[in-house]
């Protein structure tokens, strides 16, 4: 039997799921590790469940960023290639968007581990700047500063 409970857990999962891979998906790059860190988000959502009020969007996105610094900090895993999402494309457009994103996703791993979270969130995810700063847990004015110098590091590095 089903509980409320749970239709509405499953409910947010449904909604957050494409953000919350997305945000995995940028800062990881690995297709099957961004899997396994959004799947880890949503079982500590799962764990904090009765602790958490209102909307969750900004907790799941704020573990999500957090999830994927700790994997970066971890052993590396195999890289896998990147999936094309949109394949009503021509194989020659396919392949210029390929290596183009094969470019940024190179830049973004040398970024800062805080500087690539603040882009992604920021310029990828298209949050506010106050929303990144929640997420993180640093000032609005320290956002913009890292995204200032991310995105000139990414300038000289694609």
């Amino acid at each position: 039997m089903r509980t409320l409970l749970a239709d509405s857990f499953e409910q947010i999962v449904a909604a957050q799921q494409p953000r919350v891979l997305a945000i995995c998906r940028r800062l990881l790059g690995e297709t099957g590790e961004a899997e396994e860190a959004a799947q880890d988000t949503f079982l500590k959502l799962h764990r904090c469940w009765s602790q958490i009020e209102g909307d969750p969007g900004p907790w799941l996105y704020r573990t999500a960023v957090n999830t994927c610094l700790d994997r970066r900090r971890g052993p590396r895993r195999s890289v896998e290639l990147v999936e094309m999402a949109d394949r009503r494309r021509g194989p020659a457009e396919l392949a210029e968007i390929a290596q183009r994103w094969a470019r940024v996703k190179r830049a973004l791993e040398q970024l800062p581990e805080r500087e690539r979270a603040a882009i992604t969130l920021r310029d990828i995810e298209g949050l506010e700047t106050r929303e990144v700063a929640k997420l993180l847990e640093i000032t609005e004015g320290t956002v913009r500063s890292q995204i200032a110098s991310a995105r000139m590091k990414l300038r000289r590095l694609v």
